[in-house]
């Protein structure tokens, strides 16, 4: 005899669901809040389900009434085991028993905010809001109306109007907010980010709740290594209506703007120097940012995702478009015999492939930024033994992502290169010139550093209180003038009324001077010459001060830095302040600052390649001439000055002082071995154990 089936459980909810115009239905399972969908002969089969006839009456009476499908019994208890598996047929009194005891551990694991998902997408549930949105979305229920949304998306549009026309003010004020923050101003912005992104889950779940779902959990969500918080809105998937569940997705990014608007009103009339000011500038800013290019991306699981799966009408987007990409990529290099994943439409398998490249692309992109960042802190900050547990946390998150790619690598690899005797003949053959090559070639180890253009400088200070009164070089800042001639000539009203004071002070004692040698007093002498030798001092100095205030080229060839000479003459430099800067045009330098561990292997006359940033085509010939005998400490890190010649350079080149670029230095020569174990311990700071 076959089995009774039990009815559906009156608390299970059924609805209809239509995508692409194919009709199925979607019954949600309310203890664990999980979705089944069945498609239209499995619901009429279901709905024939009542505990009192068994499978066999059920199918019999199933062909019977319907004209488009028919079931045998096989089939029909497939349908009747998943059903009971699904846990949406009702139960007997030991089975609820047993699912009342399921449920206890499931909210016990949830008390211990156990984290769900996969290493990209940890969840963490903190709250049932289920019961305080029911509370409240009565009362709220306006704001859902036509004529509500037209007024919150005119004052959207007027917050947007409004930082259009202060925009000089808003630059300001995020300046002040953002890149002059200290680290508690960090911790304040990201409390005011959490509460924003609060409200934003708000909306999804009222907005779910608006259109007759259920909103069960809400918690703290690891996206990407990124912290936000998420609310659980699957039963949008009952809504029949596709408008409906767009509406549920994007409710979190319009109340973000919602909110970024009326902060925007606030900043209008508070500054940001007020803790109210503050709190509105960082809602704005956050709430604008955070919408626009976070929230909206549809390459993450975020809400722009959901907008796009539902206005695709493509449910597990994400998923199937990358086991799609993958399948087709292993496939057509290397060869792989998987079975296809999916068997999509044409619509479905462009879908596929555009969707699932960008994702590719856009994480690897977005995870390889990460890594970098994370292993240049772990490379400056840390030792070798950090850099080992780094790159072993990548390797299984790598693992993690990629599933079977790095075994398919391998098979791909063993199948080319090793399988039969020709292939592995070859492949040995090509080994050992490998190692030939790895141990007899001998190439300069090269090495990369970061500096800057520089040359011999001589900086003009003014000696004392002075203006300009002449200035003799050109208006294209050359000193065309002979070593020794004059090109500055400065003068100080108060050295010259110092000067004629001391001279008048000197004449005055040497009239006492003769007068006391005339009535032959001796005291008075010795007094007279002593203030007569303090005086000359005085005025030798003057003199020479003022003898200075002319400057004369020095030799070589010099050009200025510094004004012009119609805008420098007349104007008032005070004693010791810097009056110009001349640059020496006999030759340029590269100066490059390069890590101490690597010095060893470079010395005086080794050539370098330099690239500027300012000169995207040219690359410059350099030659070291100095090699710095101190380090300077950069955090861990020890740096020294290698200074390089530059060949060939030309006065009439135009290479100003200062421009940054990356030079490429070739040091000793050494095997290519030793290469590779020079590249492996830089990458492994070899030379930071701890």
């Amino acid at each position: 005899m076959s089995a009774i089936p039990a009815p559906l459980r009156e608390e299970v909810k059924v609805r209809r669901f239509v995508q692409q115009g194919d009709v199925s239905f979607v019954v949600k399972e309310p203890d664990k809040q999980e979705y089944y969908r069945f498609s239209v002969p499995q619901m009429e089969l279901i709905k024939l389900f009542d505990g009192v006839h068994d499978l066999t009456a059920i199918v019999a009476r199933f062909n019977e009434t319907s004209e488009l499908y028919e079931f045998d019994v096989d089939a029909a208890e497939s349908v009747y085991h998943a059903c009971k598996d699904y846990q949406i047929l009702k139960r007997t009194k030991q089975e609820e028993n047993v699912a009342l005891l399921e449920r206890i551990k499931d909210e016990r694991k949830k008390s211990l905010i156990q984290a769900k998902g996969s290493v990209l997408m940890m969840r963490f549930q903190l709250v049932n809001p289920n019961k305080w949105f029911d509370s409240i979305i009565e009362s709220i229920r306006f704001m859902w109306s036509a004529q509500a949304l037209k007024l919150q998306a005119g004052f959207i549009l007027l917050a947007f109007i409004t930082i259009l026309f202060n925009a000089e003010r808003f630059a300001q004020d995020f300046t002040q907010v953002y890149l002059q923050t200290q680290l508690s101003g960090v911790i304040y912005i990201w409390i005011i980010a959490l509460c924003a992104i609060a409200l934003h889950e708000c909306g999804h779940g009222l907005t779910c709740k608006y259109y007759g779902g259920d909103v069960h959990e809400m918690g703290f969500l690891l996206l990407c290594f990124q912290p936000c918080l998420y609310c659980n809105v699957n039963d949008a998937w009952l809504f029949e209506n596709k408008t409906h569940k767009i509406q549920v997705a994007l409710a979190g990014v319009w109340v973000e703007l919602l909110l970024a608007a009326l902060a925007t009103m606030i900043w209008l009339l508070v500054d940001v120097y007020n803790p109210i000011g503050y709190i509105a500038f960082v809602l704005m800013t956050i709430g604008t940012a955070s919408s626009l290019l976070v929230n909206l991306n549809p390459l993450l699981k975020f809400d722009g995702y959901y907008i796009l799966t539902d206005w695709l009408e493509m449910q597990n987007l994400r998923q199937n478009a990358l086991a799609w990409f993958s399948w087709n990529l292993k496939t057509t290099l290397f060869n792989s015999d998987d079975e296809k994943p999916l068997n999509p439409t044409p619509r479905e398998k462009r879908v596929y492939w555009i969707y699932g490249t960008a994702v590719a692309v856009y994480m690897t992109l977005m995870l390889s930024f990460i890594a970098w960042l994370g292993y240049q802190f772990v490379y400056t900050q840390l030792g070798f033994f950090a850099i080992l547990g780094f790159l072993y946390l990548a390797y299984r998150l790598i693992k993690s992502i990629t599933g079977n790619w790095l075994m398919t690598i391998v098979q791909w690899a063993r199948l080319h290169l090793w399988q039969g005797r020709k292939r592995k003949i070859r492949t040995s053959t090509g080994g050992f010139v490998a190692l030939l090559v790895a141990i007899f070639w001998q190439p300069h180890l090269t090495l990369y550093s970061d500096g800057e253009i520089a040359a011999d400088t001589h900086v003009v200070y003014s000696p004392a209180n002075a203006f300009v009164v002449n200035a003799n070089y050109s208006d294209r800042r050359k000193l065309e003038l002979q070593t020794g001639e004059p090109f500055l000539q400065m003068a100080s009203p108060e050295l010259t009324i110092l000067k004629q004071e001391l001279e008048a002070r000197q004449m005055e004692l040497q009239g006492q001077k003769v007068a006391a040698m005339l009535e032959n007093e001796s005291s008075p002498q010795a007094r007279l010459a002593i203030e007569l030798g303090l005086v000359a001092e005085k005025l030798l100095s003057t003199e020479q001060k003022l003898h200075s205030l002319q400057v004369n080229a020095p030799e070589g060839n010099w050009s200025v830095e510094g004004l012009s000479p119609d805008l420098i003459q007349g104007r008032f430099f005070s004693e010791q302040q810097e009056v110009l800067r001349l640059l020496s045009e006999d030759g340029r330098y590269f100066d490059a600052i390069v890590d101490q561990r690597d010095v060893s292997y470079l010395s005086p006359g080794d050539k370098a390649k330099i690239k500027l940033n300012a000169q995207l085509s040219d690359v410059l010939d350099a030659e070291i001439q100095v090699i710095s005998a101190l380090a300077k400490s950069d955090g861990v890190e020890q740096k020294v000055l290698v200074r390089m010649v530059i060949d060939g350079w030309d006065n009439d080149d135009y290479l100003p002082v200062g421009i940054s670029g990356e030079a490429k230095i070739y040091g000793e020569k050494r095997p290519l071995w030793q290469h590779f174990i020079f590249k492996i311990r830089k990458f492994f700071r070899a030379d930071l154990w701890l």
